[in-house]
């Protein structure tokens, strides 16, 4: 695991579903998490265009990450970053304005892709910019894309949502919310991974599988054991 750099002060947590066979939890929760440093190395090599994903994920005509729950296409997060003066990794560019690649993707518990209303500023020890990119359809967690001044970026997640607009969102239960920028160390972020790729491959892998048909498998192997399916 690479250095962390200013995400340091945040948990190192893996934010996931259940695994029976591989990661047995106790009780039935939709979400749990892992100590990040606990996680298996990923077996392939990652690029920034996505490549990766189209030779090991197969498209699915149904219950791919290309079906949205909102009006807002996930390329909007394109014209926000400009609005906001943001550049985003080419990884995340391309997978958030290519429907193909999002259909090679899916959620055992209908997590959606929503760019949302706003990128926020986040300010403090950790600056920068937080780019809301995907949802729990219960909303039980959001992920985000938190790109720092000089462009470095990683993966967080939160169980509150900051991408609404602020006068749109007066639902929203805390008040960090509403802020036109937030300090990340004071506020219940975790740290899930040093890139959008890394990200996605985890969360790919482990959502590829229908629950109800996950096949035992013991060890840390279970991520090349998916791949050699």
């Amino acid at each position: 695991m690479s250095d962390s750099g200013p995400w340091s002060a945040l948990p190192h947590r893996w934010i996931h579903i259940q695994l029976p066979g591989y990661r047995q939890l106790p009780q039935h929760n939709t979400y749990e998490s892992s100590q990040l440093a606990d996680l298996p190395l990923i077996p392939i090599q990652l690029d920034d265009d996505c490549e990766w994903l189209r030779t090991h994920g197969a498209v699915r005509v149904h219950g791919g990450l290309n079906h949205y729950q909102r009006d807002i296409q996930p390329s909007f997060v394109e014209e926000l970053a400009l609005r906001a003066h943001v550049q985003l990794p080419k990884s995340f560019r391309r997978f958030m304005t290519h429907p193909e690649l999002q259909s090679r993707a899916r959620s055992c518990t209908d997590c959606y892709l929503d760019p949302g209303e706003r990128i926020v500023e986040t300010i403090g020890s950790i600056p920068g910019h937080l780019v809301h990119f995907l949802s729990d359809s219960q909303s039980c967690s959001h992920w985000y894309l938190h790109i720092l001044p000089e462009g470095d970026s990683a993966v967080l997640a939160s169980p509150d949502l900051y991408s609404l607009k602020v006068e749109n969102s007066d639902w929203i239960e805390n008040p960090s919310c509403r802020l036109e920028g937030i300090d990340l160390s004071g506020l219940e972020f975790a740290y899930c991974a040093p890139s959008f790729s890394e990200f996605l491959y985890r969360f790919w892998i482990e959502n590829i599988r229908e629950r109800p048909a996950y096949a035992p498998i013991v060890g840390s192997g279970y991520y090349s054991t998916v791949l050699n399916c």
